[in-house]
């Protein structure tokens, strides 16, 4: 009896078996792959967000007294602009915006308004010297304070403005820093 059901082949059941095993291992793996796929897309476009964020900060630095803080724009008009981008791809982009955020903060010595602006490194109050008792207040109050104003852009989706995408910070001098004494330019002159 052994011989004769070896010549007969697979039942219907076993092929149904075979098929059914078949059927579900090609849906996980066509999962995994749309899902890695998927994957690969987001870090393209982050990647790309990143590179477009980066030239929007820039322009936003080099006109940096036409921008105050809290401005907020679209990446797909601002950077399709700049980019001379036909519609359809500004319109790839136009889920994102960016915000800007700038703080004007003390960088070294000490500043009048020391209430108004922030401490680099942490309190306005910890910046005091621990001098030897020589020097007056007015002496003190005479130092210029060097300070430096923070950029901050913010890129996040339309739809969820507290989850940030890219987060781009950039340090530099106020537009008036020629005015505060800390100018490169005011330690003297070279002549021949």
């Amino acid at each position: 009896m052994s011989p004769a059901r070896s010549e007969r082949g697979f039942t219907l059941l076993e092929v149904l078996l075979a098929f059914a095993i078949l059927s579900i291992l090609t849906a996980l793996l066509t999962e995994t792959v749309a899902k890695n796929v998927q994957k690969a897309a987001d870090a393209i476009d982050k990647r790309e967000l990143r590179e477009i964020a980066d030239t929007i900060f820039g322009k936003i630095l080099f006109e940096q007294t036409e921008h105050r803080d809290g401005d907020e724009g679209s990446i797909a008009v601002d950077y399709g602009q700049w980019a001379n981008l036909d519609q359809a791809r500004a319109d790839r982009y136009s889920m994102y915006r960016w915000r800007l955020k700038k703080t004007e903060l003390v960088a070294a010595g000490t500043s009048e308004d020391a209430d108004d602006s922030e401490n680099l490194f942490g309190d306005p109050s910890d910046d005091e010297t621990s001098s030897s008792g020589t020097e007056t207040n007015e002496e003190e109050k005479s130092k210029a304070a060097v300070k430096l104003m923070r950029f901050t852009l913010t890129v996040y989706r339309q739809s969820e403005p507290g989850e940030a995408l890219a987060t781009l910070t950039r340090y530099l001098p106020p537009p008036d820093f020629e005015g505060t004494g800390g100018s490169s330019n005011s330690s003297g002159s070279s002549g021949r």
